[in-house]
């Protein structure tokens, strides 16, 4: 750690030749001495390598890692923590951006409580290529000021929507340090959850949030390359049950965040899937989930029961009003980051 860089913003890269421009043009104006701009290419096979060296001759204070052969995502994540100097770590993803005028906010935030555990940054979402804020869509609950407290429903409370998130999260250097073999969660999907659980656990560990708007999410309405019911049901479940058990976070309001992840997120894959004609989500392991929540079964079943036809008509026109002009595809396939 060096104590002279107070954040390390990390980007763990692969295949991102289309995103990382927009993501860098908004970030490295923004960055000044207390801000170490870490990259992490894992083994990328597009353009990202040439793009990453032409902001390194305007920039040469960026540091950049490309790893020999593709370590996988969970990995890449954890060396660019690992290998972060500052005294917080965020990790940004190449397909999300550092909103305008948001990082000033986010070093004040972290110089005036330098002992906090874990920062949500109110985020936004995006689609196609981020242009400002005023295009961007928001979750309906937005802090009135930034927040710093050991109450971790307060935190639930706004960062609920983006939990699992990457981009939205900072965490302390010196609490992440103290992990014991944080190698043990890969393959859980959520790794960065895990982190992030462990960074603030402890009933007197201080959370926050920082009221921004800060980060925008690329949100790119394809078909996910994994089984939605395993990442965003099974996966996600137990990654919750952990943030109970491990991290003091309140029970009932991590069930009533499971019940909406799964109405909302299983329920945009099937129709996703059906418009693309492909199948990855599980009808057997939605069931497994939902049968508990009878919400669900109102919201989420019928689905099933739309034709593809209809599905396909649906995302046409959701992709009209988003203007966006290419169909329903696979989400960066072949990524493993």
């Amino acid at each position: 750690m060096n104590k002279g860089v107070l954040l390390t913003i990390a980007v763990p890269t692969y295949n991102g030749a289309k995103t990382i421009r927009n993501m860098m043009d908004l970030l490295m104006p923004q960055c000044d001495e207390r801000v170490e701009v870490l990259i992490s290419d894992n083994c990328s096979t597009d353009e990202t390598p040439s793009i990453i060296a032409e902001y390194q001759k305007a920039y040469p204070y960026i540091k950049n890692i490309r790893n020999e052969k593709n370590i996988g995502p969970d990995a890449n994540f954890l060396q660019c923590m690992k290998l972060a100097s500052g005294r917080f770590v965020h990790l940004l993803s190449d397909d999300d951006v550092m909103m305008e005028g948001a990082l000033g906010k986010i070093l004040s935030y972290l110089e005036k409580y330098s002992d906090v555990g874990l920062v949500y940054l109110y985020t936004k979402g995006f689609r196609g290529k981020y242009i400002n804020i005023e295009g961007c869509s928001a979750p309906a609950k937005c802090p009135t000021g930034d927040i710093y407290t050991n109450d971790k429903r307060i935190l639930m409370d706004y960062a609920g929507y983006y939990w699992g998130f990457m981009s939205s999260f900072i965490i302390s250097k010196e609490r992440f340090d103290t992990i014991e073999h944080p190698e043990q969660y890969y393959g859980t999907y959520w790794l960065q959850s895990y982190i992030h659980i462990l960074c603030c656990a402890g009933n007197d560990s201080k959370v926050g949030v920082v009221a921004g708007p800060c980060i925008g999410a690329g949100i790119y309405v394809n078909v996910n390359n994994f089984d939605s019911s395993v990442v965003d049901g099974v996966n996600y479940r137990k990654m919750l049950d952990f943030a109970v058990m491990e991290g003091g976070f309140d029970k009932k309001q991590l069930d009533k965040l499971f019940e909406w992840r799964l109405i909302f997120l299983a329920s945009h894959s099937i129709i996703k899937e059906k418009a693309a004609g492909m199948k990855k989500t599980s009808k057997w392991n939605v069931f497994k989930l939902t049968w508990q929540y009878p919400k669900a079964w109102l919201k989420l079943y019928p689905t099933y029961l739309l034709p593809n036809f209809l599905c396909r008509w649906i995302m046409s026109a959701y992709r009209a009003k988003q203007n966006m002009t290419k169909g329903v595809g696979l989400n960066r396939e072949g990524d493993t980051n």
